[in-house]
C-alpha cells in the first residue's frame, strides 16, 4: 500500500483585541476571515473549504 500525503490547506488562527482572524492558504490563493464571534469566523471559513474542495 502506498500513501501520498498531500497539504491541501494551511490555517492561521489569530485573536486581535476582540476580533477573531482566520488565515487560510489554499492552492487558490490565500483568504482572511474576520469576525468578534469565533463561532461566526469557523462557519465561514469551512463553508468556504467546503465549496473548494467538496468536489473532490
Amino acid at each position: 500500500m502506498v500513501t501520498v500525503e498531500e497539504s491541501l490547506c494551511r490555517i492561521e488562527i489569530l485573536r486581535e483585541g476582540r476580533e477573531f482572524i482566520a488565515k487560510a492558504k489554499t492552492q487558490g490563493g490565500t483568504k482572511e476571515y474576520r469576525n468578534t464571534l469565533f463561532e461566526d469566523l469557523l462557519r465561514e471559513l469551512f463553508i468556504d473549504l467546503q465549496e473548494e474542495f467538496g468536489e473532490l
